[in-house]
């Protein structure tokens, strides 16, 4: 029994170590620029912004999709094949499009601030 324990502890901790998969909280901010908006009225701002959040929300989505199957595809993994789940590529592409958006709805954010548009 202790044997069983101890083996399930070292799984777990091999488990966690080698997926490079982020849930979408762990995803940061990528620096845009406000300047990207300057030429836009507030009207187009607010209209700009309400698309940057439906992004942001179906990014979020498929960052935590992807995470959750990337994970589970690893436990799957080191149970079949275990050298295979060194070569698992974790979900950088979607992070990446979660952080530039996120920099994106910052940027935009700060523009409307600049311009004294109502959010």
């Amino acid at each position: 029994m202790r044997n069983l324990a101890v083996a399930l502890i070292v799984a777990s901790m091999g488990l966690s170590a080698c997926s490079d998969a982020q849930k979408s909280t762990e995803v940061g901010v990528n620096y845009v620029p406000s300047s990207k908006y300057q030429g836009l009225n507030c009207s187009q701002l607010r209209e700009e912004d309400r698309r940057l959040r439906a992004s942001i929300e179906d990014l979020t989505t498929k960052v935590d999709k992807s995470y959750k199957h990337d994970k589970n595809m690893e436990a799957v993994t080191w149970i079949l094949f275990w050298p295979a789940v060194f070569a698992m590529d974790g979900n950088d592409a979607e992070a990446t499009r979660l952080a530039t958006a996120k920099g994106e709805a910052d940027a935009l954010h700060t523009a409307m601030q600049n311009k004294k548009c109502r959010m």
